[in-house]
């Protein structure tokens, strides 16, 4: 792979593929993305797919690859201002993915360089691994008032099914990054109903985005008038010379609230699909041979939060993968495809195996790589091992619909019932 030299189109080894011919159209109303993923991955490591609306990207599906591509922050990069479609007008400023593609206001989603290291260094103080772990008493403590509410809704349901997503999955997180923020639990029912609007690819976010940046905006400036020990307060008072603009206070929060919960939302749900479909591996968790690290990051792997994440924008005609990328062309990560990467992983790559060693690259890589992995792998250990351990027994109830979304591997519900533990009477044991 070259990505230092331009290659011209005329060269041999070049394949005849353009954004122009996709191989594959993702449908958010797919109901399996894995299937999607395989496809784009056997077509090659990086392919022309055609995404809802008829937007055309290149999707890079090997693990090696992307890695390559994340790295290189000078060839691609996120500033939308590189995407030529969108500059010459043929991107539709309602496309449901506008919001995920090419983000208003600059942020550390639409930065590299030292731009991305301005924004980002002030949260990096924040979300270490020393910071995070202070946070597991806290996070134990929601976590059991939670599945406390689980149980009460159980009882009172008259099939005895509760929406495991609803009661635990969405508030968990959403309570834990609203406490580093200090922003009010009165403000999660708003929120929740707007980023499920904005993670929803077939829904105009243009509102649901407005929305959000008020309760942002009224955020910050009650946090002007009334700072306290909260990283929003943080934020607001760091030295002069390092101010964030408005704009950029906006965004950074609106940043850290979407990644703070809804990619752990969806980790939740996945791990209690994955280990409800494999209680072998279950066992192994609550028999206490394989720690809960393990299967958090194995769930992370074979079924990643984000499938595929839009965007990064070439800056100059580059070879990939053996693929000609013209400049201004835009490049998506599929994460689905490369969890699951035959030459990363093996003949065993579509195995769900808590025992597998390897590491996987669901939270990005180099500078920006997902600054709130360590708190999202906690807040997953936590609640799956609490919620196995009360309920070692429990089962979906009825399908998981999926959201409609071919960037998100996500579920609109996760219906389960509750059954009291039969036996593993050292369900507790676990790492």
């Amino acid at each position: 792979m070259d990505l230092t030299h331009p290659t011209p189109a005329t060269e041999p080894s070049a394949p005849a593929l353009s954004l122009s011919r996709p191989v594959h159209r993702l449908d958010p109303h797919s109901c399996d993305l894995h299937h999607d993923a395989t496809v784009m991955r056997k077509a090659g490591p990086v392919v022309p797919v055609q995404l809802p609306g008829g937007v055309p990207v290149w999707a890079v599906t090997r693990d090696a690859t992307a890695r390559a591509v994340l790295r290189n922050t000078d060839i691609f990069r996120k500033d939308s201002r590189h995407w030529d479609a969108l500059q010459r007008g043929e991107i539709p400023a309602d496309w449901p993915l506008i919001g995920l593609a090419a983000p208003a206001g600059p942020s550390m989603v639409t930065t590299d360089g030292i731009d991305h290291w301005r924004l980002r260094s002030p949260l990096a103080m924040v979300f270490t691994e020393t910071r995070v772990r202070a946070l597991r008493t806290s996070i134990d403590i929601i976590t059991k008032k939670l599945l406390a509410d689980l149980a009460d809704a159980a009882t009172v349901a008259d099939d005895g099914i509760v929406d495991f997503r609803k009661v635990v999955a969405w508030p968990l997180p959403m309570t834990v990054i609203s406490l580093l923020l200090g922003l009010p639990e009165s403000e999660h029912d708003a929120l929740r109903g707007h980023y499920e609007i904005f993670f929803d690819d077939t829904r105009d976010p243009t509102a649901a985005v407005a929305a959000i940046e008020g309760i942002i905006t009224r955020h910050l400036d009650s946090k002007r008038r009334q700072p306290g020990s909260d990283l929003t307060s943080a934020l607001l008072q760091l030295p002069d010379d390092e101010q964030l603009t408005k704009e950029e206070l906006v965004a950074t929060v609106q940043v850290l609230i979407a990644a703070g919960h809804e990619t752990t939302v969806h980790l939740l749900v996945n791990g209690v699909l994955a280990l409800t479909q494999h209680r072998d591996q279950l066992d192994l968790l609550l028999q206490g041979e394989v720690s809960w690290d393990r299967a958090v990051e194995e769930i992370l792997r074979w079924e990643p939060p984000t499938a595929n994440f839009l965007m990064r924008f070439a800056t100059r005609d580059t070879t990939l993968g053996h693929t000609l990328i013209h400049r201004g062309e835009p490049v998506m990560i599929s994460y689905a495809a490369m969890g699951r990467d035959p030459d990363r992983y093996g003949l065993t790559a579509d195995d769900f195996d808590i025992t597998r060693e390897g590491g996987h690259t669901s939270f990005g890589h180099g500078q920006h790589a997902c600054i709130g992995a360590p708190l999202a792998r906690l807040e997953g250990r936590v609640a799956l091992k609490a919620l196995f351990s009360r309920w070692p027994d429990l089962a979906p109830a009825a399908p998981a619909p999926r959201t409609p979304s071919v960037l998100m591997n996500a579920h609109t519900s996760l219906p389960l019932r509750l059954r009291p533990s039969r036996h593993r009477h050292d369900a507790g044991a676990a790492k």
